[in-house]
């Protein structure tokens, strides 16, 4: 009997709905990917064209300890500032549709929301791509491609259960067409 009543839980957090929404924060991730890439060209591209010196900026964080930003990652900085913007707006209106029909949310918050759990992923990302393939040792695209999909997993898993859960908006008083 306890035994049904699990296997009904786990089953109720893959219902069809959810299903449905994992779909589509992957093909948003996917494109967001896509993204991600062009956006970080074109900046390169710029920062190229336009900043002579590399590292751009050179700070002193103690005194024996120095960091360096190259432009490469003041390119993937502004990729992916835009691809967060793009995710969060295509996640709202598409993935997460009929939770923001019958609910309303604070969009400042639900941002700031979506932002961490983005940082979140980022981190499990790039811890992945570390350990695969800094520290065992496998083909880089391949812990690439870990840190990616299990990073989108993540995002989706945190996303649905608290940035866009009805429970953390406030129910329509009149539901949108």
């Amino acid at each position: 009997m306890e035994n049904e009543k699990i296997k009904e839980e786990k089953e109720s957090f893959l219902d069809k709905e959810r299903r449905e929404r994992a779909i589509k924060f992957l093909i948003v991730s996917l494109g967001g990917l896509g993204l991600n890439e062009l956006f970080a060209f074109l900046s390169l591209l710029v920062l190229n064209a336009t900043v002579e010196q590399d590292p751009v900026i050179s700070f002193p964080v103690t005194s024996s300890w120095i960091i360096d930003i190259h432009k490469v990652i003041i390119a993937g900085a502004v990729a992916i500032i835009f691809v967060m913007f793009y995710n969060y707006i295509i996640n709202k209106i598409w993935t997460y549709r009929k939770q923001e029909k019958n609910t309303e949310f604070n969009n400042i918050h639900q941002f700031i929301k979506f932002a961490i759990v983005g940082a979140v992923g980022a981190v499990i990302n790039l811890g992945l791509i570390q350990l695969f393939s800094v520290i065992i040792g496998w083909n880089d695209y391949l812990a690439f491609a870990i840190g990616f999909t299990v990073s989108v997993i993540s995002n989706f898993i945190f996303n649905d259960i608290w940035t866009f859960n009805p429970k953390f908006g406030k129910k329509r008083d009149k539901v949108k067409d």
